[in-house]
């Protein structure tokens, strides 16, 4: 039951995370100041701490579960560095576009999504199938 109860807030937090992520990459795509300032706070407030909620609760689930010494959690763990650098990124995107009222933030939104994608598409598979 704790285990269910931690893989269903893990979800949780990992959804308000990667739609704050989606969020602000869209934000750096279709730049208007008058969305990114509130998209800041935003992601200062929800979906960071989600991002560190669904580690933490990432980690207790891989312990749950007795997984520490499965290649395919190590090169889960490695992916889930990857977008947690990406969130960085944007992150720091964001806050450089607010700055300079959008900036050049258009020429990288888009790479943002289809990087932040194709990691989260290789966690699920490695997720689901654990090789």
């Amino acid at each position: 039951m704790l285990y269910d109860l931690t893989k269903a807030a893990h979800l949780i937090a990992l959804f308000v995370w990667l739609g704050g992520m989606a969020a602000v990459a869209l934000a750096l795509r279709y730049p208007a100041l008058i969305h990114m300032k509130p998209l800041r706070a935003y992601d200062r407030a929800v979906s960071s701490p989600a991002m560190i909620l669904a580690l933490l609760l990432g980690i207790s689930l891989g312990v749950q579960g007795g997984w520490f010494t499965s290649a395919w959690l190590g090169m889960k763990i490695v992916l889930v560095l990857g977008l947690s650098g990406l969130h960085g990124a944007l992150v720091g995107k964001l806050r450089r576009a607010v700055q300079d009222n959008g900036g050049d933030a258009k020429l990288t939104g888009g790479l943002f999504l289809f990087v932040g994608l194709a990691l989260l598409s290789l966690i699920v598979l490695l997720v689901t199938i654990k090789p």
